[in-house]
């Protein structure tokens, strides 16, 4: 069975069009180019009775298709190659009942898309050589179960070709040019070679990234951050043998040495401590009779909200600053984080930039030091790279900025810049202030997803929250959802890989439809810390309303958040993609 040359499940075309305009030597170079820049398939199609080429340069096409690990096609592909706009018509056919049906808006409907069938078009080769590459039946052997969908892309390039990726598209044919400067309408709406290079880098990336869709375990590029900011529960005061445990006697801070995450803190109030606990030492599960996992002692952790009749979140709405649902443009949120490096005309200008960007809002994190650290992990030793201070401690207090500062960016970003301005809430002080300083909603990260009291106090507080969920399995997250969902629906969930950077074949981005499958009453989004953009925009043909991605003036600045930031230019390319996929895939 025939396999495409990047190994993957996604066909490539290169329609040289009228590009080579009746030049031997100029359809060579562009054959040649086009494998070497990832076409599995070169395509010229020719007229018999005013074709420039003779049988012999046919037959060199071939070789040098065939010398470059490609293939080369005369076919006709002429109505057997449909433009499908727009996407909210696409279905996947594969012959077997489908979730997409599930994640489809009720008044959005699933009419039949124009399918690629190889059956009635001309499979007879042209010329006279025997030679041609039967494209369509190369193709539906590769898919015998399948009615293909194509793409035929007729613009200039943008990011179209590498997304509809993400929702099942299995071949995209580009018109492929040397030089898209010339004169001619064929090269106006082609794509160059190093475009097309970076396209089929793209398409490769953004497969890669799909995943399974499921989340039973952490993802391996996760560990490192779990390890370095795992949250564990800790005693908030000396706590004596037998003590039998009330809320107050507890806190979730980030320990030297791990123990129970947070949430085992409602499942061990009420129970006897076996062994004395000192202020701020962790609680470990061994401390108690018979404790098991937590999930075993949480009726909600396995319930799931039932789907409306308008299902997948149609009418759902979540105010961050403006209304948001499943109709409106994606809230892409510039993550500014700590990399501005605590400097404040540093933080000034990547507020100012991010709304040069498009950004709708801009997002910093609020941390009180003492409260979601404990003393040993403020004291220990930091000699990283990336280091501001010599202990642990010294590194955050000099990125934090003060509740002083922060009005003041606040004031800067709302007032001056005109941007929506809010933070991560880190502990239940942070969070306390946050809602002092009237912010449109609370950020609470993959390290606080956990992190139950936190939760309670922010969805007690009827303010609405947008919750990551890097670091948690599935299980996990429902019982971060309930938590919520016990008080209000006036909040989000991202989907998260905790990892900086992600690699590409971990971002599960999947997990957006399963999300949305599991959790239909709220809106989705994502949360990226991959490597590039192109990952982030697939995530909003995958149904995420909201974004959030890092934002740096220098992804080489010290800090070991910038190499997973995207730069202003990067930044403004990514919200120009988000726009451009809304209004041509019409989500």
């Amino acid at each position: 069975m025939m396999k495409n040359k990047n190994n993957s499940s996604v066909f490539v075309i290169a329609n040289l069009s009228t590009n080579h305009e009746d030049n031997v030597e100029t359809a060579k170079e562009m054959i040649e180019k086009a494998c070497k820049c990832g076409a599995d398939f070169v395509y010229m199609e020719l007229d018999e009775s005013t074709c420039a080429f003779s049988n012999a340069d046919i037959e060199h096409f071939h070789a040098i298709a065939k010398e470059n690990d490609g293939n080369f096609t005369t076919k006709s592909l002429v109505g057997s190659i449909r433009h499908i706009l727009p996407i909210k018509r696409f279905k996947e056919s594969d012959g077997e009942s489908s979730d997409n049906d599930d994640q489809q808006p009720a008044d959005r409907g699933s009419p039949k898309v124009d399918q690629l069938q190889a059956d009635g078009y001309d499979r007879r080769p042209r010329g006279n050589d025997g030679s041609g590459v039967d494209l369509l039946a190369k193709l539906q052997e590769e898919y015998p179960k399948h009615q293909l969908q194509f793409w035929d892309f007729q613009e200039k390039i943008t990011c179209l070709p590498e997304i509809v990726v993400a929702i099942g598209i299995k071949a995209i044919s580009c018109k492929f040019t040397l030089d898209d400067k010339r004169p001619g309408f064929d090269h106006g709406v082609s794509i160059c070679a190093r475009d097309f290079k970076s396209m089929v880098t793209n398409i490769k990336t953004v497969e890669a990234a799909l995943g399974t869709g499921m989340k039973e375990v952490l993802s391996p590029s996760e560990l490192p951050c779990f390890k370095k900011l795992f949250k564990s529960v800790v005693a908030a005061q000396n706590l004596e043998r037998g003590s039998i445990l009330k809320a107050e006697d507890m806190k979730i801070k980030v320990s030297v040495m791990q123990s129970m995450s947070g949430f085992y803190f409602p499942v061990v109030i009420g129970r006897e401590l076996l062994s004395e606990v000192d202020e701020d030492d962790p609680i470990f599960a061994s401390d108690f009779d018979g404790l098991k996992h937590y999930s075993q002692y949480m009726s909600y952790a396995n319930n799931t909200p039932k789907k409306s009749s308008t299902s997948m979140g149609v009418d759902v709405e979540l105010f961050l600053g403006r209304r948001l649902n499943m109709k409106s443009p994606c809230y892409i949120i510039a993550e500014i984080g700590q990399n501005h490096q605590g400097d404040m005309m540093m933080a000034k200008k990547l507020i100012k930039l991010a709304k040069k960007c498009g950004a709708d809002c801009v997002k910093f994190q609020k941390t009180c030091i003492e409260e979601k650290f404990t003393m040993l992990a403020l004291h220990r030793p930091y000699d990283s790279k990336n280091s501001f201070g010599a202990t642990y401690g010294e590194h955050k207090q000099f990125l934090e900025f003060t509740d002083e500062q922060f009005k003041e960016l606040k004031k800067y970003a709302v007032k001056k810049v005109g941007i929506h301005f809010t933070a991560s809430a880190m502990d239940p002080v942070s969070l306390d202030f946050l809602l002092s300083l009237k912010v449109p909603f609370v950020k609470i990260g993959s390290g606080e997803s956990g992190n139950l009291p936190l939760l309670e106090k922010a969805a007690k507080a009827k303010v609405p929250l947008v919750i990551s969920t890097g670091m948690q399995t599935l299980t996990d997250i429902r019982i971060t959802y309930h938590t919520v969902s016990r008080h209000h629906n006036n909040f989000a969930l991202l989907h998260c890989v905790s990892a900086y950077p992600t690699p590409a074949d971990e971002a599960n981005l999947n997990m957006i439809k399963t999300l949305r499958k599991n959790f239909p009453d709220i809106l989705v989004g994502y949360s990226g810390h991959e490597v590039g953009s192109c990952i982030t925009a697939a995530s909003v043909a995958l149904g995420a309303k909201i974004v959030e991605r890092h934002i740096t003036l220098d992804r080489n600045m010290k800090g070991s958040d910038h190499i997973c930031s995207l730069d202003p230019s990067q930044f403004a390319k990514l919200v120009r993609d988000i726009r451009y996929i809304e209004q041509n895939l019409d989500i």
